[in-house]
């Protein structure tokens, strides 16, 4: 008896197909309609996944983890679609082609289908392996729909309003509607030296896919690795972006984006921090959020060991707690379960947050 290889065949099929049995099957039939906008932050060890599942049933993922580990990454993130009833992940933003934001694309496309791909278009970084990581993902993006998106550009995610606030390194012109009031918190903004921006190596960075999301009455961001001097751009001397009932904290918490300008401007009742044990979670992040003017809780992906128990929320507020990243060169070696953190948001603007390791959960009431 013949055995056949049904991925192999897959492969010889022309792509032309392949999108087109995509482009039939309905996002929204994905899964029953619900009445929540759920958001999982997905443990990445230091990287970023966002997945965003609409009432509707669209999803939105915003970045893709690391490359290599077995496909770690991409199996994490395609346990939580499963539980969250995708099959298929409709709008991909990657906000920048770092390997930790991009790097598993090209795993995750072979265990769920990606139809439309958004980007800010081409890497800058000229290293060998910074453009071998980025030709991996041209590639696939030309598998699907590809889209460069400009500040002021919507999604069109049945069911939410998502609208494009930075992207390679130009910001909003203009404030979102019910925004533009005088920003209090750009007085004394310090700008961030060259010494520091080139240290951390950020010309991607800054050159992030920035997202607003809202849902009814309920508002988030999600910032990428958008850089402290740019939000000065984006929130001063006005604020273009108003209030957000959640943060998804910039870049992983690291000292070089979440400046006051940006965050207590923001004033949102909850943060959620996607950072690896020693990537991001910095004291300075830590301390911008604690004294941000209505926040009431801050939830983690990981216990931040630069930060220290002075720092970190108590341990029903954290995802991981494991310490398995020892060097700055291998940043993201735990191969073990990992968990997350889900927001499910109403259209009153109420919402709830739950650590998928111990099940804690806490709710939060319309904004007043």
């Amino acid at each position: 008896m013949v055995s056949i290889d049904v991925r192999s065949v897959m492969r010889v099929i022309p792509t032309s197909l392949l999108c087109l049995a995509v482009t039939v099957s309905s996002p929204v039939a994905q899964v029953r309609p619900r009445d929540t906008l759920d958001i999982y932050v997905i443990d990445v060890e230091g990287g970023e996944a966002t997945l965003f599942v609409a009432p509707s049933g669209e999803s939105m993922l915003v970045d893709t983890g690391w490359p290599g580990f077995d496909g770690r990454d991409a199996d994490r993130i395609a346990s939580v679609a499963e539980q969250a009833g995708v099959t298929q992940i409709d709008y991909l933003i990657v906000t920048h082609f770092h390997t930790d934001h991009m790097g598993g694309a090209a795993q995750l496309a072979d265990r769920l289908p990606v139809v439309h791909f958004i980007d800010h278009g081409t890497t800058i970084d000229q290293g060998d392996r910074a453009r071998a990581a980025f030709e991996v993902y041209s590639t696939l993006r030309s598998t699907g729909t590809h889209r460069v998106v400009r500040p002021g550009d919507p999604i069109p995610v049945a069911g939410l309003d998502v609208r494009i606030i930075a992207s390679d390194g130009s910001v909003l012109s203009g404030p979102l509607a019910g925004a533009g009031d005088a920003n209090l918190f750009c007085a004394g903004f310090t700008f961030h030296g060259e010494d520091i921006t080139s240290r951390f190596g950020d010309a991607e960075d800054q050159r992030s896919v920035s997202t607003f999301i809202g849902f009814g009455r309920f508002r988030t961001v999600i910032m990428g690795d958008l850089t402290w001097n740019l939000e000065h751009a984006l929130m001063c001397p006005d604020n273009n972006i108003g209030t957000a009932d959640l943060y998804l904290v910039s870049h992983h918490g690291s000292d070089t984006s979440g400046s006051e300008a940006l965050v207590h401007a923001l004033q949102p009742r909850v943060a959620v921090m996607n950072n690896g044990p020693r990537k991001g979670g910095a004291v300075q992040t830590f301390q911008i959020l604690h004294a941000a003017p209505r926040l009431e809780d801050l939830w983690q992906n990981h216990y931040s060991i630069p930060a220290g128990d002075d720092h970190n929320m108590s341990e029903r507020f954290i995802a991981n707690l494991q310490d398995e990243t020892p060097t700055q060169e291998n940043p993201a070696v735990h191969m073990g379960p990992a968990h997350w953190i889900k927001v499910s948001a109403r259209r009153d603007g109420s919402f709830t947050v739950t650590n998928s390791r111990n099940d804690f959960s806490r709710s939060y009431g319309p904004r007043n």
